[in-house]
């Protein structure tokens, strides 16, 4: 697998837009009916609006309703948006409330209704590019080799809690539905891509691939392996699996040029 062979996806919630277009956010709370987005893209289309983004929240089909956030362009619309809302809440009976966000800047509209963030079932904190990157980069230029051993040791314990959580939506401990959930939540959560899992039980022996590593990116100049917290959250989840204490090897790195990260683990 390439690294082309992935597509990045804006999580969204931010849009950045022309001085001149007239952008504003929609927060709907809406019933689960057959025919409601339809009913909704033809509402604006009847208005002249341009749906620039929509993002549904809902985690259990179970649920009654379902959350969405839209930011829509009424540059060319015969109404307001005040005037789209009225319609929106008088003509459509699935839609239990609605609120318009409005521009917090010049060009730029944030989703400031939705709080807090919520993936797998917990509540979460995104941390940018920026902000991560000064984190580690601060540990490590301050405190060196101990600070390696610090990011190490925060992601063993961070793995010894993700581990029981990957069993808790997995339903099983069984490796193969264990890997899947693994896979799923590192790519949600946008920590890096996990392929090539091999894993035996009988000589407490594992090797795994991952792709687009957020902490080894941040290295790719320095010609060695770069994974301490990852590598450590590794450690951890496989301690767990084993029941034994695990030695965790980064072997490839994408901070030595190579195409992806390996890791090596094998019970002490």
């Amino acid at each position: 697998m390439s690294k082309q062979a992935f597509k990045p996806l804006n999580i969204g919630r931010v849009m950045v837009f022309n001085e001149n277009q007239k952008i504003y956010g929609l927060a709907i709370e809406s019933k689960v009916e057959e025919g409601n987005l339809r009913k909704l893209a033809e509402l604006a289309d009847s208005l002249g609006i341009v749906i620039r983004y929509i993002q549904f929240s809902m985690e259990e089909t179970r649920k009654p309703t379902v959350n969405a956030v839209a930011f829509l362009d009424f540059s060319n619309s015969k109404a307001t948006p005040e005037e789209a809302l009225e319609i929106l809440t008088n003509s459509y009976n699935f839609v239990k409330s609605a609120k318009i966000i409005k521009p917090q800047g010049k060009g730029v509209i944030f989703d400031d209704y939705f709080f807090p963030l919520i993936a797998a079932g917990e509540r979460a904190v995104i941390f940018r590019k920026s902000v991560y990157e000064a984190l580690f980069k601060g540990v490590r230029e301050k405190f060196g080799t101990a600070g390696e051993a610090v990011l190490y040791y925060q992601g063993f314990s961070i793995g010894t809690e993700i581990y029981n959580h990957y069993v808790k939506i997995a339903g099983s401990k069984r490796v193969e539905d264990l890997t899947e959930v693994a896979k799923a939540i590192n790519m949600t959560l946008g920590w890096g891509v996990i392929e090539g899992v091999n894993v035996d039980v009988e000589r407490g022996y594992a090797k795994l691939r991952i792709y687009q590593s957020f902490e080894c990116e941040l290295g790719r100049d320095k010609g060695k392996p770069q994974s301490q917290f990852y590598r450590g959250a590794i450690a951890g989840i496989f301690a767990h699996f084993f029941g034994r204490d695990v030695k965790v090897e980064e072997t490839k790195c994408i901070a030595k040029g190579d195409p992806y990260c390996e890791f090596e683990i094998k019970i002490s």
